[in-house]
């Protein structure tokens, strides 16, 4: 029989601080802004009741920043293909028409986010704080400021404990939408003629509220409706029909989240054990869409490790992650310390309450909330979304390659022949500052000035600093994401004014799956970041001419080697790169021993939870 659970992502990805965005908002108001935009609707080609965003800015009293973050992870959660997610309205800035019964659901699932955060925020506020009374989200490291003494260990305990209080509210958050249900399905409803029975719904009104849950039966997915009897013999049944078939099929066991997994205290399978389910390391579980309490370890997924397109990132620590594969959705929350690099991910990468991360990015749209020292590489079609409590955030632009990424890039939707917005983040505040924080028109010469948003939410990262990652892999199906990486993909020499960017013959190449040629650059540089990076290169290219003129005598190059070396590993040792290079040279070895795709290798314990 099928079964009825809630949509997880709407949750998972979409939740938003309704406590600044509408703080008065309550079911009863919502049924009344509903009411007044239904009437001011009108229906689209494919039969659906829309309205412009002017409208719905007027009606929930939204500024035009905070607009912009509602309909844009409106967007990104939509079920319909409509002009909102339309190409010309992102390169125009602009918004199509909104569904109103998405919208209206999407408000009322938020009307539980707000009680969620609340209770999430005590952790870090004392009572009385403005943030007690749900006034914004608060970054991980609020608290920790106090106590520096206990070091980064209170940071990570702060941090699953985040994840606990979330894995709460995703159970409350299924009750919720069960004792809102008859709600939901009056959402749903259109106009209702004089004539008829308001208290009459079609199969396809029901059909509606998969925006909010999601019926399965084994692996295939149904129309709601289809879950409910009564609809086989007629058109129409009454919504008390529809909400006694709906609750008979709810389906409890689905609440449980696979966050905590990390935190589970049976005892770790041995190594062996862990190869025979991809992993070879003594930490840390990697799924095919979850990847969770991973402490000082590698991880290598590639594009045939991610089928489902979903990947979840939580409460890793010290970690480098590769996540080589076309995505949609990607959901990083409670790590600290890591390197995180993405493929492609075509919906949205959210970032929720993590703590000195690197992560490069090729993404539709990013949302980071109450994340702190973290730096974002983005290569973006949409401006970045900043809510909660960020804190010296810094923007770059983004900073890889590797032989397969455009086409992960292809296959995840994202469009490369758009500028990329990775220096014009969208801040949702408070009301008391209304929308987006003021800037001249040049957001990158503002943040270089030395000028920064209100309590130094984020900066761009100076040219200078502006440094390539180099991927070892190919980003292929099989062991180790492909195997390892095109010599050219590493050779950054080759990013010169002339080949910084996609070619339509590396085009070509990389989309027929080949690899002989070198991996296209998706995203060019700005000029004053290509600028920086050429005069690193010509400055390595000009020491090394000087070496060759001075023709040394064999000992004392010799001695200069030797020095050169010593403070390479010095630097390999203080940068972590030489636990990195380990880690690698394991994987590679396990491969090759085994044949099993390893996935994972950590070299340490994850920290014990309290």
């Amino acid at each position: 029989m099928a079964q009825l659970q809630p949509r997880r992502e709407v949750w998972e990805y979409g939740t938003l601080p309704m406590s600044i965005l509408c703080p008065s908002l309550d079911s009863s108001s919502l049924v009344l802004a509903h009411s007044k935009l239904l009437t001011r609707s009108s229906v689209s080609h494919g039969g659906e009741r829309t309205v412009g965003v002017m409208e719905v800015s007027r009606m929930l009293d939204l500024a035009s920043g905070q607009a912009e973050v509602l309909i844009e992870i409106l967007a990104a959660l939509s079920l319909q293909k409509t002009e909102l997610n339309a190409p010309q309205t992102v390169s125009h800035g602009g918004h199509g028409p909104i569904i109103l019964h998405e919208l209206t659901m999407f408000l009322l699932a938020q009307l539980f986010s707000k009680e969620a955060q609340r209770a999430d925020s005590v952790e870090y506020w004392p009572e009385g704080a403005p943030a007690s009374q749900g006034s914004e989200l608060l970054s991980p490291t609020r608290q920790f400021n106090k106590t520096l003494s206990s070091g980064r260990t209170l940071l990570r305990q702060q941090l699953q404990q985040h994840l606990r209080n979330q894995h709460t509210a995703l159970r409350g958050y299924g009750d919720y939408l069960r004792r809102n249900l008859k709600l939901i399905l009056e959402l749903a409803q259109d106009p209702t003629p004089p004539s008829e029975d308001p208290f009459l719904i079609t199969a396809k009104e029901v059909d509606r509220i998969s925006f909010l849950f999601k019926p399965l039966q084994h692996r295939q997915v149904l129309n709601i409706s289809a879950l409910v009897s009564g609809f086989q013999s007629s058109n129409s049944l009454t919504i008390d029909q529809v909400l006694t078939n709906l609750r008979q099929t709810w389906f409890e066991e689905t609440l449980d989240s696979p966050r905590l997994s990390s935190f589970s205290t049976s005892s770790s399978p041995s190594p062996k054990a862990f190869r025979s389910i991809g992993l070879a390391g003594p930490s840390g579980q990697v799924e095919e869409s979850r990847v969770s309490g991973v402490f000082k370890g590698t991880v290598v997924r590639g594009e045939s490790d991610c089928p489902s397109g979903q990947l979840h990132i939580t409460d890793c620590h010290d970690t480098v992650i590769y996540a080589l594969a076309p995505l949609q959705w990607v959901y990083i929350s409670g790590c600290s310390d890591c390197t995180i690099v993405m493929g492609a991910v075509g919906t949205l990468l959210r970032l929720d309450r993590c703590d000195k991360l690197q992560v490069i990015a090729a993404c539709n749209r990013m949302l980071a909330s109450s994340c702190h020292d973290c730096s974002l590489y983005l290569g973006i079609q949409r401006p970045p979304v900043l809510m909660g409590d960020n804190r010296f955030l810094r923007l770059a632009p983004f900073n890889t390659r590797y032989d397969r990424q455009l086409a992960h890039a292809r296959a995840a939707g994202l469009r490369l022949d758009m500028p990329n917005k990775w220096d014009s983040p969208i801040q949702l505040i408070g009301r008391d500052r209304r929308g987006m924080s003021a800037g001249p028109d040049s957001p990158r010469s503002f943040s270089m000035t030395g000028a920064s948003t209100s309590r130094n939410t984020f900066t761009l990262l100076p040219p200078e600093e502006f440094m390539p990652y180099v991927v070892p892999f190919s980003g292929g199906p099989g062991l180790l994401a492909g195997g390892p990486a095109h010599p050219h993909s590493t050779k950054w020499s080759m990013l010169t004014s002339s080949g910084n960017g996609v070619t339509p013959s590396r085009a070509a190449s990389s989309s027929s799956g080949g690899s002989a040629s070198p991996a296209a650059y998706l995203f060019p540089l700005p000029p004053d970041y290509d600028a920086a990076m050429q005069r690193k290169l010509s400055l390595t290219a000009d020491m090394r001419q000087k070496f060759k003129q001075v023709g040394l005598p064999k000992e004392k190059e010799r001695e200069l080697n030797d020095a050169i070396q010593a403070h390479f590993r010095e630097w390999l040792q203080s940068t972590n790169l030489l636990r990195q290079i380990y880690d690698l040279s394991n994987l590679e070895r396990d491969e090759s021993s085994s044949g099993v795709p390893p996935g994972l290798y950590g070299s340490g314990q994850p920290p014990a939870p309290k």
